[in-house]
């Protein structure tokens, strides 16, 4: 008994060629979602198992404090009207600023094991280390806004303090992302940073004032965007000059321009990443 051949059946579509992890673009709602996951996690692995835990950094701040307004206001006197609130707030910009950067340089290097999960948007990583030590400054707040109730010194300019933050995060998350991406080809990098770090922190007003310094020398700390941001925390919280508008305009533009071509640059670097690891 013979059978006539089957006839074949309507061919299947081909398969649509896989995308490479790098060029996959997750929605933005996803990606921030990712971004907050890890941030909690690492924020609960950070205070885990330690006595003071979340008061940690807040501790550190205020021991930081503490020394710098006794050398200069009891030992060199700066003259400075509200000495600690004044210096308070140049530490809670600069901590969050040196400490974000400086784990930013191991986001990627640090984290072998997420580098090779191929479904992962890489450049959610050194986003963490800047929003994780974002929850230091909220937490500092509360004492911010002690010391200038007990100084007599709250004025409408608290309520504005909050949204210079973004202006910072903007330009931490372009360096973190230059950062991050530039020591998986060249592990001097982390030594760089901390080092760029170290001198930084003496070419920012953060326990002085730009009028403590010569006139000649002013324009080498105002060419420092962090200059300007603590500038207009301070002529918000404490009625200090603030930079002029111009100043302002730059700095916001330069952030954007620099978070953009961090982000780009980590981008076309990324595809390479599993090969250094």
């Amino acid at each position: 008994m013979s059978h006539a051949p089957a006839r074949p059946g309507p061919a299947a579509p081909p398969a649509a060629p896989l995308q490479p992890a790098h060029e996959r673009r997750f929605p933005p709602a996803v990606f921030w979602e990712l971004v907050g996951h890890l941030a909690r996690r690492q924020l609960e692995a950070k205070h885990q198992l330690t006595l003071l835990g979340w008061a940690w950094p807040l501790t550190r701040q205020l021991a930081q404090l503490a020394v710098l307004v006794f050398v200069f206001s009891a030992v060199f006197n700066l003259h400075i009207h509200n000495y600690p609130v004044f210096i308070f707030i140049g530490l809670i910009m600069w901590t969050w600023f040196s400490t974000g950067i400086g784990d930013a340089a191991w986001a990627v290097t640090g984290q072998r094991h997420m580098i090779l999960l191929s479904r992962l948007p890489k450049a959610a990583l050194p986003l963490v280390s800047v929003i994780v030590p974002l929850v230091d400054v909220l937490i500092a707040f509360p004492v911010l806004v002690l010391m200038l109730a007990l100084g007599d010194e709250l004025r409408w300019g608290l309520l504005v303090f909050l949204l210079v933050l973004p202006l910072q995060a903007l330009l931490m998350a372009g360096f973190a992302w230059f950062a991050a991406a530039g020591s998986v080809f060249f592990r001097d990098v982390p030594n760089i940073v901390v080092l760029a770090l170290t001198l930084l922190f003496y070419l920012t007003p953060v326990f002085y004032g730009l009028k403590s310094v010569p006139q000649k020398y002013e324009w080498l700390l105002e060419i420092n965007p962090l200059t300007t941001i603590i500038e207009c925390q301070r002529a918000l919280l404490l009625g200090d000059p603030a930079p002029g508008a111009l100043r302002i305009a730059v700095v916001t533009a330069g952030s954007a321009l620099v978070a953009v071509a961090g982000y780009l640059w980590f981008q076309r670097l990324e595809p390479r990443f599993a090969d250094f690891q």
